[in-house]
């Protein structure tokens, strides 16, 4: 588990005034081949934070040259309990059918059953019927010229309706049920014909209210493997976002004021004893708790209470720090067409969440499921934190250039972030970085302020071993 440790500068870092914005940013290469070379330079003798020079707390006060963007730097800084930082790389898992077994055998209460009502033949006769008509009629205007690619080559709307729609549609009447009814869920990943494969299901009772499992799996990385479950009495649907303590700001959600709600009686060491009972029956190597705190959410009706439990990988005792951001497509830079580009598929960051209240566990979420495949370097070299510190200070400006803004750091923390490998799609390194949280304030054109602050969202990633500036939304 991280902490903050014990160790102190006999030189404070504290640095003070106004930054001209540098024309050009710290433009380093982001080639893996690159950063594994420098990481295995000699790495350093001793504790991570003697290693890196790490204060305990990092005091430092800037802005940029217009002076509208204003950073003042009050953070502990966090530094892992380690000897060494292997850097590793990993690439997408698969969810197994042992592991659906487990969701479905720990965490669903009531009984389950299959995603909607398999059609009857009723229904399909009529559907029959109506692609009968449009083949006669022909295709509208939409459909004129319409081609459909196929494996034996192309095909027009008139041949693909009657020689491939059509019989489908048969195979489906001579299978279907004279009256339908919900089936109970198997549990089973099942493929659905394009390598997409599923399992859970949904019920609602009196007793449990709204209950339901869905666990996607596929062999197309472009739709990655996730698991979701959610289980609410029957006043209403839990799924938990706000907290009190860490975003102070939100306290008003559909007319309800968060500190009215009821707190839960659940302690967090007993909601971290069903969750962990839950990862340690998933197998997944390495994965405990990162963090713990009262959330509240809500959906259908009135917010409740409950912990979120963030889970991630930990190696040694550095942790992969969580992230609420989402990996998307970069932007083209200008001058280059789609064509030209090297495409980077957006590969999201691995996410294992618990929700639980007095009824137990009532959410869980599992995105991304990542596996270690092999040790790239030993030990990673790291850069000293005085010149990270330089880094950040010089990037920051040059980050937010052109916002209006006053930001508060008030955390530093070295961990491991999953980095994408340069020009490969779904594989990528976990490398150490430093990340610096923080509140974003704003000035309204009403003359009253807006704060941001999402404590799981840094708001500048350096790596660790070449201080060059990581986009957590890009994953590189």
């Amino acid at each position: 588990m991280k902490r903050i440790l014990p160790f102190v500068l006999a030189v404070a870092l504290l640095l003070t005034g106004c930054q001209k914005t540098p024309e050009e940013g710290i433009v380093k290469g982001k080639s893996s081949e690159a950063l594994i070379e420098k990481a295995q330079t000699t790495p350093g003798q001793g504790a991570l934070a003697q290693r890196v020079n790490a204060p305990e707390h990092y005091d430092a006060a800037f802005s940029n040259e217009s002076g509208e963007l204003t950073v003042t730097v009050d953070a502990a800084v966090t530094v892992p309990d380690a000897d060494k930082v292997p850097i590793i790389r990993v690439k997408p898992a698969h969810i197994t059918q042992a592991q659906t077994d487990v969701l479905m055998d720990t965490l669903v209460q009531g009984e389950l059953y299959q995603f909607g009502i398999p059609r009857t033949k009723s229904e399909i006769a009529d559907q029959i019927v109506e692609v009968k008509r449009q083949i006669a009629q022909g295709p509208s205007p939409e459909d004129e010229g319409t081609l459909f690619v196929t494996e034996d080559g192309q095909l027009t709307w008139e041949e693909y309706m009657r020689d491939i729609y059509l019989p489908m549609l048969q195979e489906q009447y001579d299978a279907a049920p004279e009256t339908a009814e919900p089936q109970p869920a198997t549990g089973l990943l099942t493929d659905d014909g394009s390598g997409l494969k599923s399992a859970g299901g949904v019920n609602t009772t009196d007793e449990l209210g709204w209950e339901s499992l869905i666990v996607y799996d596929s062999d197309n990385m472009d739709i990655p493997p996730s698991a979701q479950y959610v289980r609410a009495a029957a006043e209403g649907f839990i799924f938990a976002y706000n907290t009190a303590e860490r975003f102070s700001q939100i306290v008003d959600y559909a007319g309800v004021d968060i500190d009215d709600l009821a707190p839960v009686t659940v302690t967090e060491a007993e909601a971290r004893a069903m969750c962990d009972a839950v990862v340690q029956a998933l197998d997944i190597p390495h994965m405990t708790l990162y963090a713990a705190a009262k959330k509240y959410g809500g959906g259908k009706e009135a917010p409740r209470c409950c912990w979120e439990l963030q889970y991630t990988r930990d190696i040694g005792g550095v942790p992969v720090a969580y992230t609420s951001w989402s990996v998307g497509l970069p932007e083209l830079p200008a001058g280059v067409s789609a064509a030209e580009a090297v495409y980077i598929a957006p590969w999201d960051y691995e996410k294992l969440n618990f929700y639980v209240n007095d009824d137990g566990i009532v959410g869980m979420n599992w995105q991304s499921p990542c596996q270690l495949t092999d040790t790239v370097t030993e030990d990673a070299a790291l850069m000293d934190f005085a010149d990270v510190a330089d880094i950040f200070q010089k990037m920051f400006t040059v980050k937010y250039d052109g916002e209006a803004m006053d930001v508060t750091i008030d955390a530093v923390r070295l961990s491991y972030m999953r980095v994408s490998e340069q020009d490969k799609n779904y594989t990528g390194l976990l490398v150490p970085v430093w990340d610096f949280y923080g509140s974003q304030t704003r000035l309204l054109g009403n003359g009253e302020t807006d704060t941001f602050y999402d404590p799981d969202q840094s708001l500048l990633t350096i790596n660790a071993v070449d201080g060059t500036v990581v986009d957590r939304s890009l994953g590189y």
